[in-house]
């Protein structure tokens, strides 16, 4: 399992976040909105795989949606990017670099959870497990 520092120090260098603050709140968002879209077996995967100090963004997700995936667009993967774009006012581009860079951080020392899920989301989430590469940067404001 990744510590939180190490997880959050990547998240940030990776996704040119200003400060860890802003990493950890990328961290809780991104797993907020994929814990909402699973169910309780594949959340405790996840809740076991992530530090301690992650797992109440997870609780946050389940009571979100219950589990179930929220309406909105029609595609599921759209829907969760808006979830994590719209409170840090990004772009479905930036919130999918975010939602990647998370994912592969939490997966990397953990293949078993990566396959559970994949296999518990829908298929239009196949480009959340694609490695994070240079990410998009953020207007200037």
């Amino acid at each position: 399992m990744i510590s939180h520092r190490h997880l959050v120090e990547e998240v940030a260098a990776r996704a040119r976040l200003g400060d860890e603050e802003a990493a950890d709140a990328a961290v809780h968002l991104v797993l907020a909105a994929l814990s909402s879209r699973l169910d309780p077996p594949h959340r405790e995967h996840l809740r076991q795989a992530v530090p301690p100090h992650e797992r109440g963004a997870l609780e946050i997700g389940a009571r979100r949606h219950g589990g179930e995936a929220p309406a909105g667009p029609a595609d599921p993967l759209d829907a969760l990017l808006a979830d994590v774009a719209r409170p840090v006012d990004a772009t479905p581009e930036q919130a999918l670099f975010l939602a990647r860079t998370v994912v592969s951080r939490i997966t990397a020392g953990d293949t078993g959870l990566e396959a559970d899920l994949r296999g518990a989301l829908p298929e239009e989430f196949g480009p959340l497990f694609a490695e994070a590469g240079p990410g998009p940067r953020r207007p200037d404001r």
